[in-house]
């Protein structure tokens, strides 16, 4: 069992289940019991959290999220280290990567494709304003959320552009589909390298494939600085020219002629977006005549092949006229002036050049500090399981090489897979599996996936697909949250025979305990405290008041005795401090006597003050449209009087809440949204 489940960081933050694995870090599913919602807490790995550059560059991470508040990026709530564990608190969010809906789809047509970049430029922009370069920019890094919401995420390898240093390429090796020529060089980025990585993504989206790909990862770094792919529309027809200039505009190696700005991008796609037709007139690059144009791939393998016979040709030449005399001096830049095959030539010789030192800096830096992972076991499982489970994909390429007909073994189930189990690789690495194609023996079942935390939505989808009829039932759980799966029935690895019905038990959440509330009247405070205790409440705010009753008694609780209430509701109580100091006020100037004594002299006594009786107000709350619940958390003077989520297709509630008469500060959280305000309780 993991070492954090269970445990309480900070003394708030209650480790429940891992829910996400990166190269650096876990995420885990936490409760927040200060602000009772639920929180993702990202923690480093043990065999990183002794690096002392590594862990700078997990502090530089919440340094870096801190600063941004953004509806397309995920929220950092907080940052902490206890003990030598470094962790940082993040909003919790469902859905699946971008990544992982690419897989599931092929490829997305060019509406929805622009529909996702758009967010991710304005992620982008905000980011930007704020001096922030994300640095790695890949689908695995977006989540989408069921509305179609797109949220930019772990800022791991994010860089403040104003103290800025140059990286190499093995800080993002892991990314190597992504990323830009100047990071791959090891030259100083700006804004633009997120542009160029964005444009790979965007390319991604609207094709199925990436632009580069390659059996190392020096392939597809050599790539990314010297080759130029094929336009989108090529690959998959039907695509706007003008998105395929967007795309190779944003991709353009040269960061000169890149977009400038995230906002430029924006502003490209948004024309788009009304209008199909328009075009931008970017090119890749630039001809003999000035003239902007797009160079197709045989146009630029054929220059390349040409540039090269006329480099080999004139070598061969000047080595013959170096050896039969010596030729006058004459100027370098006027040879190449005369003789335009030759500065091809050479600058074809100097891109092998530069080509052969980032090889050579790779190789020194790179290539043999590479971190190596174990190839977990794949055989057993169905192809759908694996494909599904960002554990596996985020870690590994996985590609199906064939089906093989398999008398006994279900559709979909993987027979081998190469390199095996336990094998030791870098990541990236490209596992390739056979997979059963079914056959005469095999029964028509369906192998159930586990679907424990699992949305609905997510369980229907996959079900759909396989055609597998379900129901759901409701449940309590201590361990999923409301609205998720808690198990199936069948349980998850057993074998759905056709026409069997699957059940989808969705939690209700933790079952709310109900108690009343006991009479404190004339308990000292202690006494009230015990009281409240044993029938799992919990003391609120104790307040001194004047009153005729014993000093240190309670003569005001804020819940009636009787009232029935969810454990661990706060109950505020008002304590005796006595009467104040009686008073005498004179006779009237006319009565000329003097009172010795007596009840009917000639002096008053201030009057006892009145019990204090209890206030009470009405808070009206707006639920948010967003979502399908809201949690709803209301205090008065910092003691929570209200807890409780609710379905937001209600729109608005008012909430009835108690206190002495006066003025106090209500605060209204609405999924871990705050805003306070005084109100006055009559």
């Amino acid at each position: 069992m993991d070492k954090y489940i269970g445990k309480l960081l900070g003394g708030r933050y209650e480790i429940i289940d891992v829910v996400g694995v990166g190269g650096m870090a876990v995420v885990y599913r936490a409760r927040c019991h200060v602000l009772n919602r639920y929180v993702a807490v990202k923690i480093l790995k043990d065999e990183y959290a002794k690096d002392p550059d590594i862990r700078k560059r997990f502090s530089i991470e919440s340094q870096a999220v801190a600063k941004l508040s953004h509806h397309n990026i995920v929220s950092v709530y907080d940052v902490g280290s206890e003990n030598g564990t470094d962790y940082i608190v993040m909003e919790l969010i469902e859905g699946i990567t971008l990544k992982e809906y690419l897989q599931k789809k092929g490829h997305l047509n060019w509406q929805e494709a622009v529909f996702f970049a758009e967010q991710i430029c304005r992620a982008l922009i905000h980011a930007h304003s704020r001096g922030i370069i994300h640095q790695d920019i890949k689908p695995q890094n977006v989540i989408i959320l069921r509305d179609g919401t797109a949220k930019l995420t772990d800022f791991g390898i994010a860089s403040f552009a104003t103290t800025q240093e140059t990286r190499v390429v093995q800080e993002a090796i892991g990314s190597v589909h992504y990323i830009s020529p100047e990071q791959a060089k090891g030259s100083k980025i700006d804004y633009r390298t997120d542009i160029y990585s964005l444009g790979v993504v965007m390319y991604e989206m609207l094709t199925g494939k990436l632009p580069f790909e390659g059996e190392t990862a020096l392939q597809v770094v050599m790539q990314h600085l010297n080759a130029v792919p094929l336009a989108p529309s090529e690959l998959m027809p039907g695509i706007p020219k003008g998105l395929d200039e967007i795309v190779m505009h944003a991709m353009c190696a040269n960061i000169g002629k890149r977009y400038a700005s995230a906002e430029a991008l924006y502003a490209d796609l948004e024309q788009l977006k009304n209008d199909v037709q328009s075009r931008f007139g970017y090119a890749y690059t630039d001809d003999e005549t000035g003239e902007t144009q797009v160079i197709s791939r045989d146009v630029q393998l054929a220059a390349r092949r040409t540039a090269a016979q006329e480099q080999a040709a004139h070598a061969a030449a000047q080595r013959r006229e170096t050896a039969t005399a010596v030729r006058e001096p004459e100027g370098f830049f006027d040879r190449l002036a005369e003789r335009p095959g030759l500065a091809a030539g050479i600058a074809v010789a100097v891109v092998a050049v530069i080509a052969l030192v980032v090889v050579g800096l790779l190789l020194a830096t790179g290539g043999a500090k590479e971190e190596k992972i174990t190839v977990p076991t794949l055989v057993g499982q169905t192809i759908d399981d694996v494909i599904a489970d960002a554990t596996y994909t985020e870690q590994f390429t996985i590609k199906e090489a064939e089906q093989r007909l398999e008398s006994d073994r279900p559709v979909g189930e993987i027979l081998e897979q190469d390199p095996e189990a336990g094998a030791k690789v870098t990541k990236g690495t490209i596992i390739t599996l056979t997979v059963s194609a079914g056959g005469e023996n095999v029964s028509d079942t369906y192998k159930i996936i586990d679907f424990k935390g699992r949305t609905l939505e997510y369980a229907q989808t996959i079900l759909d697909e396989h055609e597998v009829s379900y129901k759901t039932a409701e449940e309590y759980s201590d361990e999923v949250e409301a609205g998720k799966i808690t198990r199936t029935d069948p349980a998850a690895g057993e074998e759905l025979e056709k026409g069997a019905t699957l059940t989808l038990y969705i939690s209700k959440g933790k079952e709310e305990k109900k108690t009343t509330v006991p009479d404190l009247n004339g308990l000292s405070q202690s006494a009230a405290e015990k009281a409240l205790t044993e029938k799992g409440l919990v003391l609120g705010s104790v307040d001194p008041v004047e009153s005729s009753a014993s000093v240190g008694t309670v003569v005001w609780q804020s819940v009636t005795k009787g009232t029935e209430v969810s454990e661990g509701t706060a109950v505020n109580i008002q304590i005796s401090k006595g009467k104040s100091q009686q008073t005498t006020t004179p006779d009237t100037p006319d009565s000329g006597e003097t009172d010795t004594g007596g009840d009917t002299g000639g002096s008053t006594t201030e009057q006892e003050p009145t019990q204090p009786t209890t206030g009470s107000a009405t808070i009206p709350v707006t639920l948010p449209d967003s979502t399908d619940m809201a949690h709803v958390v209301i205090s008065v003077d910092g003691v929570v009087q209200y807890d409780e989520t609710l379905e937001t297709s209600m729109g608005s509630i008012s909430v009835p809440l108690t206190s002495s008469p006066g003025q106090h500060e209500v605060t209204v959280s609405v999924d871990g949204v705050s805003s306070s305000q005084t109100c006055t309780f009559n």
